[in-house]
């Protein structure tokens, strides 16, 4: 019988092996702010809960952001996607009873932060709305009592990952003070530069960075996973596409890919507990959220996440 894998004795990186992380054991909760952003570390997922023998799975959002290019209305797209993520889940050996879907609009998310930009009544509004939703996902937090929480990477590819970031952080912290227990937060990249960094972390992060590669039955569920979402097929295609551009380009350096290999791997790694929140992960502010925006006003790290962060954790 192998000996099991020591538990981290404090949550920085150096102290939390892959053995331990990985491994079919304890309790891992997934948070994660919109319906298949879990497609990103399917293997992952896998490989630590595929039989549904322990696992909590938070949704931050009801992920109606596409409701209108979908020409469909918000709430009933949002309750497709939930019920997408549902089967996503059983294409991994997990049950739906695992998943908590705390139904946050992306549409009225994406309002508020225009207003924060605006200022005036209007922001502290918005900034006391987002309070709010740290206290909720806090709260499912607390509720899966977890012994290391999974959350997409902070990024600076979308604003929604970036918050329900920040939001299980200031969490976890929390929960690290209250018990003593490690608690490490463990970060997936998803995108950044539009999606021309896809599920990786670009080659200059100076974090802790592992890579993970699956075994072919973690990649065949991950694969299904991928067709579970057909609201998402047009996104996933694009992503498939970038993949496949990258993959030719690296061929220059003697070193290309298929688009298979790539999704063969998965990057992760432990976030720092002192991370600070209210600093962009790019050095030049048009390098965040590129051509994202809500109703033509871009989304801007420096007027609109940077001060949520930064209320979120004034509270932590």
């Amino acid at each position: 019988m192998s000996t099991p894998a020591q538990p981290p004795r404090d949550p920085r990186p150096a102290s939390c092996s892959d053995a331990w992380l990985l491994g079919r054991h304890g309790r891992p909760l997934f948070v994660f702010a919109h319906q298949d952003d879990e497609s990103v570390c399917a293997g992952l997922i896998h490989r630590v809960c595929g039989d549904d023998a322990r696992g909590a799975f938070v949704w931050w959002t009801n992920g109606d952001g596409l409701a209108p290019t979908a020409k469909m209305d918000p709430r009933a797209y949002g309750t497709l996607r939930m019920a997408e993520s549902a089967d996503a889940l059983g294409c991994l050996g997990i049950s739906a009873s695992r998943k908590t879907d705390l139904e946050c609009s992306e549409i009225e998310n994406y309002r508020r932060f225009t207003h924060v930009a605006h200022g005036g009544t209007q922001r502290a509004e918005a900034l006391a709305h987002f309070r709010r939703e740290a206290e909720r996902v806090e709260q499912a937090v607390r509720s899966s009592d977890p012994d290391r929480v999974f959350v997409l990477a902070y990024q600076g590819g979308h604003p929604e990952h970036d918050l329900c970031h920040v939001m299980v952080a200031r969490a976890v912290r929390r929960l690290r003070r209250e018990t003593g227990r490690p608690i490490p937060l463990v970060q997936v990249p998803a995108y950044e530069y539009v999606v021309l960094n896809p599920m990786r972390f670009k080659p200059w992060f100076r974090g802790d960075r592992r890579r993970l590669h699956l075994t072919p039955a973690e990649f065949a569920a991950k694969e299904s996973l991928l067709g579970a979402y057909p609201t998402q097929s047009e996104i996933i295609r694009e992503f498939q596409m970038v993949l496949s551009a990258l993959g030719a380009v690296s061929a220059l350096r003697l070193k290309p890919f298929s688009a298979r290999e790539f999704l063969a791997d998965e990057e992760f790694g432990v976030v720092e507990p002192d991370h600070d929140y209210t600093r962009s992960t790019h050095r030049l502010e048009r390098l965040n959220y590129v051509n994202d925006d809500f109703e033509g006003e871009p989304i801007r790290f420096d007027t609109m996440i940077a001060p949520i962060a930064a209320a979120i954790l004034a509270a932590d």
